[in-house]
């Protein structure tokens, strides 16, 4: 027990303590609480901008375009002209024939030092053409000048006539490179498209998700609401308890009902991330996302034949197989060329060979003119057999026959996207007047039931079965809204306009 004497002190000392924490309170920084979250708004255009910026998807699709053009480069460099320096220093021994020294067993030498210049360059149309320029300087026991000096120029140019001719046929590997190039570039497109398409579907749905929420909450505060009516009435003795407990059981569903909408935007809005690029260093982006589009409700314009039409024109898988086939049908041709014989043209000329004995002495005659040189003849050569250029054939012509096969399935695969993406909008828009008009009844018949309610005539559970129709038929009247966008988007997909819609160039060639 504490003495009396003390009792004013302690009580300073409290009095005290209590004005310093007072002061803490007052001064020191609390934490926020509940923070707001930084937002971001974004339109759908915007979203897909970031999306064709920074998937990584897109990027790894790009990849593709540059290897196809290292291709591209690697069969031009078939005809790059080619530049070629020999040099060389040559020491031959042998007996000697031309002295007495052959009898007693001696030997000539024989030393040169050579210096040529070649030019060689392949022919887009087939053949070649090589241009030599050479000098020799040689010293030998039985020359009778020494040194000797050699000046010598050729040019050669063979020509193929038969198999192996023509520019469809030497350039036939670029040509088919080059194509490739541009199935690449559709494949990018198709690509880019269903990217595209899911980034529309997500940011559509990201919408659901967050109108979901507001009828959910606005569900939850009608069953509180019901909730303190009910208790309201219990206390003044015109219900049975168990009317609370039912009320309580109701709010304790729609409270779950807002928890799980909540987690429906928070998983949709990290999966729209991911595909726009709003994840980095592995982290989620922290911002909510707010779409700032709205969707259409308004009937769209469907022309079933102009639908199929644009399909056949703008679908990038329809674009690449046309390109396959014009490469199956050149290989076919390249296969079919090797089946022939082979028959060159060959020309070479040039002047004479120089000789003296100074390098100039050489030059001097080389370039004089005076002496020249000139060839020119056929070389046929026939394949025995030619089994492997049979087999070429054999395999392009099942190639080409094949593709064409695909091309028909495409097509009926394309009309059949076109004409099921066609019915999902004209489904989906009949489905906005149903739900909406079912929503209407549900409302109508929710505000009879309130008043019934009110009166003592309904009973709790049978007031809730009402309130359930309405957040029911709230729920599929913007799905449906939903739906009918997603499904524009899909027949965009379809029929190869959603690219141009937004207006995005992807560089093809």
């Amino acid at each position: 027990m504490t003495p009396l004497y003390l009792c004013p002190i302690l009580h300073r000392v409290k009095t005290f303590f209590r004005f310093i924490f007072l002061i803490l309170l007052l001064i020191w920084p609390l934490p926020a609480v509940n923070a707001e979250e930084p937002s971001i708004a974004l339109s759908l255009s915007e979203a897909i901008r970031l999306a064709i910026q920074n998937n990584p998807d897109i990027k790894i699709e790009r990849e593709n375009i540059d290897l196809q053009e290292a291709n591209t480069l690697s069969e031009r460099a078939l005809f790059d002209p080619s530049f070629r320096l020999n040099t060389k220093h040559s020491v031959y021994t042998s007996p000697s024939f031309f002295s007495t020294q052959s009898l007693l067993g001696g030997f000539d030498e024989q030393r040169g030092t050579e210096i040529s210049l070649g030019w060689k360059k392949p022919l887009s149309w087939g053949g070649e053409t090589e241009i030599v320029i050479s000098q020799l300087k040689s010293d030998s026991g039985f020359q009778s000048l020494n040194p000797t000096y050699q000046a010598d120029m050729t040019l050669r140019w063979t020509q193929p006539l038969l198999k192996g001719f023509g520019k469809d046929i030497k350039q036939s590997s670029l040509v088919i490179a080059q194509r490739q190039v541009k199935i690449a570039h559709q494949a990018f497109r198709a690509r880019v498209a269903d990217i595209l398409l899911k980034v529309i579907s997500l940011y559509w749905e990201l919408i659901f998700q967050r109108e979901n929420l507001l009828v959910q909450q606005d569900s939850l505060k009608l069953a509180q609401h019901l909730l303190e009516i009910n208790e309201t009435k219990v206390k003044l003795g015109l219900m049975a308890s168990i009317e609370i407990l039912v009320a309580e059981s109701l709010v304790a569903s729609r409270e779950e009902a807002v928890i799980i909408a909540q987690k429906g935007i928070l998983d949709t809005q990290d999966q729209l991330g991911v595909l726009i690029g709003q994840w980095e260093s592995g982290l989620p982006f922290s911002g909510k996302i707010i779409p700032s589009d709205r969707p259409v409700a308004e009937a769209a314009d469907l022309d079933p034949k102009q639908l199929l039409s644009l399909a056949y024109q703008e679908r990038s898988e329809m674009l690449a197989k046309t390109l396959e086939i014009e490469n199956d049908h050149t290989r076919v041709s390249v296969a079919q060329n090797r089946l022939r014989t082979a028959l060159d043209f060959i020309v070479a000329l040039g002047p004479t060979t120089g000789v003296g004995t100074k390098f100039s002495d050489s030059f001097d005659q080389f370039i004089s003119g005076d002496a020249y040189h000139w060839e020119a003849g056929l070389l046929w050569t026939v394949p025995i057999g030619n089994w492997l250029a049979i087999a070429a054939v054999q395999k392009e012509s099942a190639s080409q026959r094949k593709s064409k096969i695909e091309t028909e399935r495409l097509k009926l695969k394309i009309q059949l996207d076109v004409r099921e993406g066609e019915r999902r909008v004209a489904t989906d828009f009949e489905r906005i007047k149903a739900t909406r008009h079912a929503l209407a009844l549900s409302k109508k018949q929710l505000s009879a039931a309130t008043e019934r309610f009110h009166l003592g005539l309904l009973s709790s559970r049978d007031f809730i079965t009402f309130q359930n129709d309405v957040t029911i038929a709230a729920g599929h009247a913007l799905r449906a809204v939903i739906d009918y966008n997603k499904s524009l988007g899909n027949l965009e997909r379809v029929t190869g306009m959603l690219l141009k819609k937004y207006q995005i160039e992807m560089g093809l060639p």
